[in-house]
């Protein structure tokens, strides 16, 4: 079942078609109803066009108001709209071929409506049809086709037919020009909305780092490509030594723009292609893509001295803060999780051994127990 707001769009926008085909068959009338003053054609001819278009559009617009289109897969019955129009206007070719050149220049305004809304097949089908209709019609009419230029009478109405087939051409055109800029604009709109979306999913709203969704995504990513090529990478815990001292002393939105300032040093010390996630708290996680623990250690001595450096009173009086590191690189044959509990351990060797400091795992016994300094 179509959701009823895409329905509703679909009705309102098949309406505005369907005034705008009744009107382009009403002028096909008057200029039938001319050619009939002048003694082209009868007029039961111009009588039976009038009616079947009537009827026609009618019946659309009826399954349009009732609800029964949305028993078909296109609720706009576009390929049911361009088929009954082009095997009308072939019939009449038969039916008035001494003015048949009239219905044959139809037949591109009659595509020209379905080029922006039948698939490609269908489209096809109603090509091939509309061929294959052409074919019989002059096969039928022979020599009888005709294009009424004897008269001056006929030559105006000749001029008028077509002057009013290119205006009708370059309407549809706008018209699916507008469509299609509306469509583009409410889909870039929804792009937009999704991508907001994504970032509220995978980033932390308060320092716009990544959360640890995305960092569980993107540390899945790192494992697949250190398994397929042996591309190396580091797990590095950050700790904010004394947080927690912010937060009592000045309240949680001092301490608010706290984290957004050292989020702010590790991104002047770290790479575009790294990645770093707000863990928790005043714990964060960089990710060192394509980085072995030795070189790793460079861009966290940074952070740790940019760290003790940086100007905190800015903030508070007496404020002096300083982070605890703790790394350690993915290894053959591990877990993410295994990984992530090594730099876990290193980070709190790194807080044990007085903080402001970079702790490589291979620096630790990981069977030893770790004495667990608070923040």
């Amino acid at each position: 079942m179509m959701e009823p707001r895409r329905l509703h769009k679909i009705n309102a926008l098949t309406r505005r078609m369907l005034r705008w085909v009744m009107l382009s068959y009403a002028l096909d009338t008057f200029l039938l109803a001319a050619f009939a003053y002048i003694g082209l054609v009868p007029g039961s001819v111009v009588l039976l066009y009038g009616v079947i278009a009537l009827v026609m559009n009618g019946c659309f617009y009826w399954m349009i108001q009732s609800g029964y289109n949305r028993r078909f897969k296109d609720p706009s019955m576009t390929f049911a709209q361009v088929l009954v129009s082009v095997i009308g206007q072939i019939g009449f070719v038969i039916l008035a071929p001494e003015v048949g050149y009239l219905f044959l220049i139809n037949l591109f305004t009659v595509y020209a409506s379905g080029v922006a809304s039948l698939p490609s097949v269908r489209y096809f089908i109603s090509w091939l049809i509309g061929a294959l209709g052409l074919a019989v019609a002059f096969y039928l009419v022979g020599a009888r086709l005709g294009l009424p230029v004897d008269s001056a009478y006929g030559r105006v109405l000749v001029y008028l037919s077509f002057a009013l087939t290119l205006g009708r051409c370059v309407f549809m055109a706008d018209f699916l020009d507008r469509v299609r800029k509306r469509m583009s604009t409410k889909n870039r709109t929804l792009l937009l909305a999704m991508r907001r979306v994504r970032e509220l999913a995978t980033r932390d709203e308060l320092t716009n780092t990544e959360n640890r969704r995305s960092l569980t995504e993107i540390l899945a990513v790192e494992q697949k490509r250190f398994q397929r090529g042996g591309t190396p990478f580091c797990i590095a815990m950050l700790d904010l030594d004394g947080f927690k001292s912010v937060n009592d002393r000045f309240g949680h939105l001092v301490g608010d723009e706290v984290l957004k300032a050292f989020v702010q040093i590790v991104r002047n010390e770290m790479r575009l292609s790294d990645h770093f996630a707000r863990y928790g708290g005043d714990e964060f996680v960089l990710v060192l893509t394509g980085t072995t623990v030795k070189d790793g250690m460079v861009p966290l001595e940074r952070i740790c001295d940019q760290t003790a450096g940086f100007n905190w009173h800015q903030f508070g009086v007496g404020i002096e803060l300083t982070t605890s590191i703790g790394v350690t690189d993915f290894r053959p044959g591990e877990t993410v999780a295994a990984a992530f509990q090594r730099s876990d351990i290193a980070l709190y060797a790194a807080k044990s051994a007085g903080r402001n400091r970079v702790m490589a795992s291979n620096e630790v016994d990981g069977d030893s127990a770790i004495d667990v300094v608070a923040a």
